[in-house]
């Protein structure tokens, strides 16, 4: 049996490791050559390196205690230090096989490979895969070699063009994922580095405010930082989700799928096209008005990573999307909603956005009573707080009349919206777990309920369809359960 490459030793180092070896870096640099100095650095930094000593040590401990056998019908892994697990991956039972050559590990031929199932290994935590090991990059080709194969010579590619990866990079790129990273960044880059970043950072803040305070008087640099930061956040996720999709492309091999991008970081997926659960094409208001839309596909361990995004179709027009889809998917077809949002039921679509409307101008009103001297900064968030609230609505209203559910002999089309997202869900009666009817106190006047159907996969995905009437629910509910 085999251990890891060498290079997942890091992989075992603690998440503060580098806040150690970092600073005591620094520190031997300054002292130069100098003998005295360098004994007296290494008096005060001794406990420092005892404690770095002891995570390499107990890094190495865990790298030689998981090792992996590669099998014709399965990966034998043997891991564990108190607890040993020792079990097989068997290659068929695969729904997704996920290789990750970072730009960091191409240097020592290495491969993140990762392998999952609709199920659960034991040996892994919860939202990890069952199997993950870093590998050299000849093992990481003998495993792709084993994996199933299908006899057909029917063979199909699609290559996403540059445009609509840009937009789908601009219109999936979370300003929370990049404020988050921001803030981490000041958080440990400050431990490690001193006040720099921080430096830096208000330095900035003090000469974009004099520039935005010559145009608009009155601005504070409380503004200017909060939309420095949200700027800043989402260009991050916008450049980051842009360079993970780069040079996208799916082939199509009978029943196996190869997904492959990444511009640093080279991502390659096989993926069992029995074992994808459901088919999402998502689009936000903008979309749904231009008729464009991606398409997203549920199979356990595709964009399971961190950051990571299911995506088959990045965004194009709506008659593309359809023709890649009888291509790629071509099972999983659109049916006309037949079953529909009964007509007066609207207030549950609307009231949240409406409270938060109405609720930021009287919560500003009453902070301004203690607060005076905060006007500008009241004002500011409150206008912040306004344009998400004012485009919920909207977004609401076009949700009401587009929620529905259709169906044919063998698939079942949701669609509904998720906060500001729309989704039309494309999933086989066989892949639906079961149907749960939920009605609330209000809904029992008007004959109406919510429609929630799960779906397969390593955790039952959850499709919530509001406001239809209960005889057709229960129909519903009848027909998936045939």
């Amino acid at each position: 049996m085999k251990c890891q490459h060498k290079i997942a030793l890091m992989k075992y180092t603690t998440k503060n490791f580098w806040l150690l070896v970092i600073p005591l870096l620094r520190g031997l640099a300054a002292v130069g050559l100098d003998f005295y100095g360098f004994y007296n650095w290494l008096r005060g930094a001794y406990w420092d390196i005892m404690v770095i000593l002891l995570i390499i040590g107990l890094a190495y401990f865990r790298w030689k205690n998981i090792r992996y056998e590669i099998r014709e019908d399965g990966i034998y892994v043997k891991d564990g230090i108190i607890v040993r697990n020792e079990f097989t991956f068997p290659y068929k039972a695969a729904s997704c096989v996920s290789a990750k050559r970072s730009v960091f590990l191409r240097p020592f031929k290495a491969v993140t490979v990762s392998l999952d199932s609709d199920s659960h290994s034991a040996a892994n935590k919860r939202g990890k895969a069952d199997v993950e090991l870093i590998v050299p990059y000849e093992d990481y080709r003998e495993i792709y070699g084993k994996m199933p194969k299908d006899s057909s010579s029917m063979k199909i590619n699609y290559h996403a063009s540059k445009r609509d990866l840009f937009l789908f990079s601009f219109v999936f790129s979370s300003t929370l994922s990049g404020v988050i990273f921001l803030g981490t960044l000041f958080i440990q880059g400050g431990r490690i580095v001193g006040s720099e970043l921080e430096d830096i950072f208000f330095t900035a803040v003090s000469d974009v405010t004099q520039v935005v305070q010559t145009i608009i008087k009155g601005v504070t640099p409380f503004a200017v930082a909060l939309t420095l930061v949200i700027a800043i956040g989402w260009g991050f996720s916008f450049v980051s989700n842009l360079l993970r999709h780069m040079d996208f492309h799916i082939k199509r091999y009978g029943e196996n799928i190869f997904v492959e991008n990444g511009f640093f970081t080279k991502r390659r997926y096989y993926i069992n096209y029995s074992k994808i659960n459901c088919a999402d094409l998502r689009q936000n208001l903008l979309m749904k008005i231009c008729r464009v839309m991606s398409v997203h596909a549920s199979c356990t361990g595709y964009g399971k990573e961190k950051n990571g995004i299911p995506v088959f179709v990045p965004i194009t027009t709506r008659n593309r999307v359809m023709d890649s889809m009888r291509l790629i998917l071509p099972k999983f077809t659109v049916s006309s909603i037949s079953i529909k949002t009964k007509n007066s039921y609207i207030i549950a679509f609307i009231w949240v956005p409406i409270l938060l409307a109405a609720g930021f101008p009287i919560a500003a009103s009453i902070i301004r009573t203690a607060f005076p001297r905060w006007d500008s900064i009241i004002d500011f968030l409150v206008i912040m707080g306004e344009i998400p609230s004012i485009y919920l609505l909207i977004v609401k209203i076009f949700a009401k009349f587009t929620t529905g559910i259709g169906f044919d002999e063998e698939m079942v089309t949701l669609k509904y919206c998720s906060i500001f997202q729309f989704h039309t869900v494309i999933v086989p009666k066989s892949k639906i777990v079961y149907v749960r009817l939920s009605q609330t106190i209000f809904q029992r006047g008007t004959k109406v309920c919510d429609v929630l159907v799960y779906t397969r996969g390593e955790h039952a995905s959850r499709h919530r369809i509001r406001g239809i009437p209960i005889s057709q629910a229960e129909n519903f509910a009848h027909l998936c359960s045939l």
